[in-house]
């Protein structure tokens, strides 16, 4: 495996920073704003037409609707990125999921699919700008499983990626998690002369140069 620096860097840091001040502490008190010019022009308050007010409340407009617009943007980017790379490692006799078995995470970038026909999974994490983990598993690649809530982790035997984790609604969390235990009581074959691991470690390369990424486990 490639040794990558997982850590954020010093201007990561500093914009997961400006992003907690904004969504936390800006964005309450530009909401109220701009709910306050809804009311003062839908009820034409005196001064509701002055220019230095008007100016305002535009300001207040685009520092909300901009950043939100923007984050939406970027999230159905990834939505549409970890898309193709499940379509880039699929393939209908190793890995083919059907929709209850997968969880698909814009949000954080992450992808989890279960195979319960030929037992494989395949999970995705965009980590960072240029890094995205791509890790194939069969039932012999994890050790144990936990639920807690939304929250399901996969702990396998990577010591550079020891849990995998992903967050989905309690229901479907609590769905993934009973398949999984059933699964680990099956035995599967597998008819290739590679293992599933290995054929996304190998396929991963292409994920890298399709995406301008570093995936740490390609082969």
């Amino acid at each position: 495996m490639k040794t990558v620096q997982r850590t954020d860097s010093k201007a990561e840091t500093l914009w997961v920073l400006v992003k907690f001040v904004y969504y936390f502490l800006a964005l309450p008190c530009l909401v109220f704003f701009a709910a306050m010019s809804l009311i003062i022009y839908s009820s034409n308050e005196p001064g509701g037409h002055d220019p230095a007010m008007s100016a305002f409340f535009v300001l207040v407009w685009l520092a909300v609707l901009v950043p939100l617009g923007a984050r939406r943007y970027f999230k159905m980017s990834r939505r549409s990125k970890l898309l193709k790379m499940v379509s880039m490692l699929s393939r209908p006799d190793r890995f083919s999921p059907q929709k209850q078995h997968q969880v698909l995470d814009a949000g954080r970038g992450k992808y989890l699919g279960i195979d319960t026909k030929n037992g494989t999974i395949l999970y995705i994490h965009m980590v960072k700008k240029g890094l995205i983990d791509v890790i194939g598993l069969d039932m012999q690649s994890w050790t144990n499983r936990e639920l807690e809530g939304s929250a399901l982790r996969l702990y396998t035997k990577m010591p550079d990626v020891p849990v995998l984790s992903v967050y989905a609604h309690p229901i479907v969390a609590k769905r993934l998690f009973d398949t999984l235990g059933a699964m680990d009581q099956n035995s599967y074959g597998n008819p290739f002369t590679d293992s599933w691991p290995v054929y996304v470690a190998q396929q991963s390369r292409f994920v890298e140069y399709e995406h301008g990424v570093v995936v740490p486990q390609a082969v």
